[in-house]
């Protein structure tokens, strides 16, 4: 994923860290929790799990309406939705999963992580659900494939919804993924991945760091314990991603362009970018939010994004209507 010319100064901290755990503190590895404890934790009542491609999916399916697909991003889960869902299922059909390598669906069972992978994933899942048209909206890497996915099957993507997504060329990485491209290193990571780095790595990816509390830090923690979550980590962030931006001019589908202006990784910059190269989106900044609207500023993020899909709800049912009425 990111050139490997080591950012030193960011850098040598973790380095160090990493490596006096691993080798020093040999009783602080990272073992993992089972699927029985962690689906015990992070399981409700709407979780349901599904086999696509050999793989065991987890994926949440609430409300009805017009479908709404959220895809999250890079060592997350479908948790980082679950304000979006609340307030969002009332009027729309939410749909939620796990990405392979993240959460409880696990690692992939073939080590596939590049985003051509991830495309055919979401194609397998959504025709599995029947679901034939939906709204696609993604996260960080969640929007980097959300976009490669409507350039591909663009009948059945309504309207693309990008939260501070991957697009363009990354002049930094979070350190975790700076370090996962070592050789070593990326082998100490898959067995030492102390919980105290979690909570440092998001401290820097909310700009409040108030938000980071002990429940939302032991989530994704805890998560990333899931049987062969920390190696699939290792694998994915090696993936091509930051290429192709090429193609993102080609987007001609409805899109909104949400940015939390705080982000140190993912500047406002690119969002202005994708704003600027898809011909028919608008862009909405948040001042004093980081890389996760969608958790940082929920409530706000969450009314923008269905007051968009509402207006091209009602636009697509007048076009329908009008069609109808020619013939």
């Amino acid at each position: 994923m990111p050139s490997k010319q080591p950012l030193l100064l960011r850098l040598c901290l973790p380095v160090f860290l990493i490596l006096g755990v691993g080798l020093s503190f040999a009783s602080l590895s990272t073992s993992d929790l089972s699927k029985e404890t962690l689906e015990s934790r992070y399981t409700n009542e709407a979780s349901r799990f599904v086999q696509i491609d050999g793989n065991r999916v987890h994926y949440r399916d609430e409300g009805s309406g017009p479908a709404i697909v959220l895809l999250h991003g890079t060592a997350s889960s479908l948790h980082t939705w679950d304000t979006w869902a609340e307030q969002l299922q009332g009027s729309f059909r939410i749909v939620r999963m796990d990405l392979p390598g993240f959460g409880l669906t696990g690692p992939d069972r073939l080590d596939r992580y590049e985003v051509s992978d991830d495309v055919r994933f979401l194609s397998d899942f959504l025709n599995t659900l029947n679901i034939e048209e939906a709204h696609l909206v993604g996260s960080s890497l969640g929007g980097r494939i959300a976009w490669q996915y409507a350039l591909e099957h663009p009948s059945q993507v309504k309207t693309l919804t990008l939260l501070n997504a991957l697009g363009y060329q990354q002049e930094s990485w979070p350190p975790a993924i700076e370090l996962a491209q070592w050789p070593v290193i990326d082998q100490i990571m898959e067995h030492v991945s102390p919980r105290f780095m979690y909570e440092i790595g998001l401290k820097e990816v909310y700009f409040d760091a108030s938000i980071v509390t002990d429940e939302v830090v032991d989530r994704y923690y805890e998560l990333s314990r899931y049987p062969g979550n920390l190696s699939a980590f290792t694998r994915r962030v090696k993936a091509r991603l930051d290429q192709d931006e090429e193609h993102i001019a080609n987007l001609t589908l409805p899109s909104l362009i949400l940015w939390g202006k705080e982000d140190i990784y993912f500047p406002v910059e690119s969002g202005l970018k994708f704003s600027k190269d898809i011909s028919k989106s608008e862009l909405k900044i948040y001042a004093g939010i980081g890389h996760l609207p969608m958790e940082e500023a929920p409530n706000k993020s969450a009314n923008d994004v269905s007051l968009f899909i509402s207006q091209h709800e009602a636009i697509l049912k007048d076009t329908l209507s009008d069609a109808s009425k020619s013939r």
